[in-house]
């Protein structure tokens, strides 16, 4: 009965304290912005007679600014 205790509590623990820290990649908002800036209007630039078909792209520009903005 003990054996079986220790087994299961050494399963258990097994997978304790090995980890390694991953690295979370640093997010800079105003670069960000800035490429989702740069996207929108290349898509402008490239539908001036069908500006509707940029509407994802200025929806995640403005949601970008206002990452940056309120940092």
């Amino acid at each position: 009965m003990t054996r079986i205790l220790l087994a299961l509590c050494a399963v258990a623990l097994a997978g304790c304290g090995g980890r390694t820290k991953t690295s979370v990649p640093t997010i800079d908002p105003r670069a960000e912005y800035q490429n989702s800036l740069d996207a929108y209007q290349a898509c402008v630039n490239s539908n001036l007679n069908n500006v509707e078909a940029c509407e994802e792209k200025r929806v995640q520009m403005e949601t970008n600014e206002r990452a940056y903005r309120n940092r």
